[in-house]
């Protein structure tokens, strides 16, 4: 079964995500080390991984990258650091910023025009 198919917010257990992904559990529990800025499944009370819909997502890319594209494990993060950076959006611009963009437009075309009319 592939993860575009799991329930968005089931949690499953890691002999789940074995079953779901092909990777091995020691595998599985090496790459939370490796790639822990993005692989970090919640614990239970009593210490078991519980992985969410997008941490089984990013097991199968962590393996498609390693097993089917020839990434080594260093690769495969800076690839996948990379694409994070070029998805996430940039901050936009406060109310106190677009102000002041407002009031030196408004002061550029008021020079533009003075200028414009004593020319």
């Amino acid at each position: 079964m592939k993860s575009g198919k799991l329930p968005e917010d089931n949690l499953y257990s890691i002999a789940q995500v074995n079953a779901i992904t092909g990777v091995a559990k020691p595998t599985i529990r090496f790459w939370e080390k490796e790639f822990n800025e993005f692989l970090n499944p919640l614990r239970t009370e009593g210490n078991q991984r519980r992985y969410s819909r997008n941490n089984v997502e990013t097991i199968e890319k962590i393996n498609h990258l390693v097993r089917v594209d020839g990434y080594t494990l260093e690769g495969a993060r800076k690839k996948m650091e990379f694409e994070k950076d070029e998805s996430t959006p940039t901050e936009a611009p406060n109310h106190d910023q677009l102000e002041k963009l407002a009031d030196t437009m408004s002061d550029y075309l008021l020079k533009k025009l003075l200028e414009k009319s004593t020319a």
